[in-house]
Formats: structure tokens, sequence, C-alpha cells
């Protein structure tokens, strides 16, 4: 056995690793550069519509964040009352305040709500 039989495997095993890893690597170029075909979803108008062309699309989706935002303030204001609702409890339970006082801060939320949400939605349809 010469130096040059030994030789021959570790070459062929070398190119042969070489050969398999340049193949990969020729089919993930090759899956890169091709197109992805999927289309995108379309992008859905504004629910207040706002008119033709790219102007009407801005006011229909600014109209749709004032909206938004009127639906964020509602929920603000729902946050306050039941805290204060829930401070007020805490206070009754106390002993520090009396359930008249608890009965006022709900019923007050309460109209205060139902005021909110309503203005919101008078507005909302004045905006649209």
């Amino acid at each position: 056995m010469t130096q040059q039989d030994g030789l021959r495997p570790r070459i062929t095993t070398f190119f042969h690793r070489l050969a398999w890893r340049a193949g990969l690597l020729a089919l993930w170029v090759w899956l890169a550069c091709e197109p992805a075909l999927a289309d995108l979803p379309k992008v859905d108008p504004p629910v207040s519509g706002g008119g033709a062309g790219l102007m009407g699309q801005i006011k229909g989706y600014v109209q749709d964040g004032i909206v938004l935002g009127g639906l964020v303030i509602a929920a603000i204001a729902f946050i306050n009352v039941a805290v204060a609702a829930i401070h007020t409890f805490t206070e009754v339970r106390n002993e520090k305040a009396s359930w008249t006082k608890f009965g006022a801060i709900v019923v007050v939320g309460v109209v205060l709500l139902v005021a909110v949400i309503w203005l919101l939605g008078k507005s909302a349809t004045i905006i649209l």
C-alpha cells in the first residue's frame, strides 16, 4: 500500500463533501432568487368612505381615526368611573363614607358614561 492509496479516499471524501455543499448553496441561492408569488391582501378602504382618490382615502382614514379616538375617550371615562366607584366602596367598607355617597358616585358615573357615549355617537355621525 502506497501513500497515494491512503490519500485517495480522503481527497474523494473532501471533494464529495464540497460538491454537496456547493449543490446546497446553489439550491439555496436559486430558491432565494425566485419570486414569492404570494398575493398580498388588498388594503381595506376606510369604513367612512371619504371619496375617490388618494385624498379621499386619507380623509376616510382620518375620520376613522377620530371615531377611534372617541372610543378611547369613552374607555377612559369608563375606567375613571370604575376607579371612583371602587375607591368610594373602599371608603364605605372602612366606614369613612356612607352608602349614599357610593350610590351617588355610581349613578352620576352611569349618567356621565351615557352622556359621553351619546355625544360621541352624535359627533361620529356629524363627522362622517
